[in-house]
């Protein structure tokens, strides 16, 4: 049974100068006026895939497990990628099945192929839909803003609760990117940028987990060399490495941009190796 005003959370690359997330928000509370529409980010870089992925399965534990989580970061928007729902213990999620779960799925146990994106089966007792029911949309359905026309109604209405059933076929797989955690080899971990923060500190994809050695770390990425990791963001003096509150690995600069001072980006190679290695 849903709660009495829904939570629906919204995470897009539509930034903040156009009307897009407005538009949908205004989509969802006319067909649920009672719903309660929470941002967690509209700042994906845009077409962002994996960024999106991430910051979404850092953010979504934080809500109650009824809580709708409307995600579009679709540059397949108009093409044969799915649009789906995907019903989880710890939420529900409606968007393009291109990735962009990607977090989620591994953070039920799937198991992403290594080096490209591909289909995964579901955790158990998960199950996904194929959004194939066009009485649930907005029409005329639009070739650029599904967003608008296709997620957002969706989401108002399994606020109501509509079943996923009736808004489309099961489905027993989705997209899943190579997000699986990285190993230690031959004493390297390697790891990427994932996302970069309005402060310029770089996120990487190295859990803490794999980093207890704090002491004896050595971080090379964007040409520069940080020894051991930093307690905060105040230790030290220039280039730091710690562990944020996303729970991995962090690059920032003390009162400035790591990402300036460094010129990195999403994507951008990390390397942790032992200090004993020289």
């Amino acid at each position: 049974m849903s709660p009495s005003r829904p939570v629906i959370t919204l995470t897009t690359d539509f930034g903040s100068t156009d009307p897009y997330v407005g538009v949908m928000k205004g989509v969802v509370l006319g067909i649920n006026p009672e719903a309660s529409l929470v941002d967690i980010t509209h700042q994906i870089e845009p077409q962002n895939i994996l960024q999106g992925a991430f910051l979404l399965g850092k953010g979504y534990h934080f809500f109650p497990p009824h809580t709708i989580h409307l995600v579009v970061v679709d540059p397949g928007v108009g093409s044969s990628r799915r649009p789906i729902i995907l019903e989880t213990p710890g939420g529900r999620f409606v968007g393009p099945d291109n990735g962009v779960l990607s977090y989620v799925l591994t953070d039920g146990g799937a198991q992403p192929l290594m080096g490209k994106a591909d289909q995964v089966g579901l955790p158990r007792e998960w199950r996904a839909y194929h959004l194939t029911n066009p009485g649930y949309w907005l029409h005329p359905l639009s070739s650029t803003f599904h967003g608008r026309d296709l997620f957002a109604p969706v989401a108002g209405h399994l606020s109501l609760g509509v079943s996923p059933q009736e808004m489309g076929e099961e489905v027993d797989s989705l997209t899943c990117l190579p997000v699986d955690a990285p190993t230690w080899e031959d004493d390297r971990l390697r790891g990427r940028v994932v996302h970069v923060d309005r402060f310029g500190n770089l996120i990487t994809d190295l859990p803490s987990s794999l980093l207890d050695e704090a002491s004896q770390l050595k971080v090379d990425v964007g040409g520069s060399r940080i020894r051991g990791l930093s307690a905060s963001y105040a230790q030290g003096e220039g280039l730091l490495a710690l562990i944020g509150s996303y729970d991995t690995l962090e690059v920032a600069l003390k009162n400035g941009s790591a990402a300036a001072e460094l010129g990195a980006h999403i994507g951008d190679a990390v390397l942790v190796t032992s200090l004993a290695d020289g």
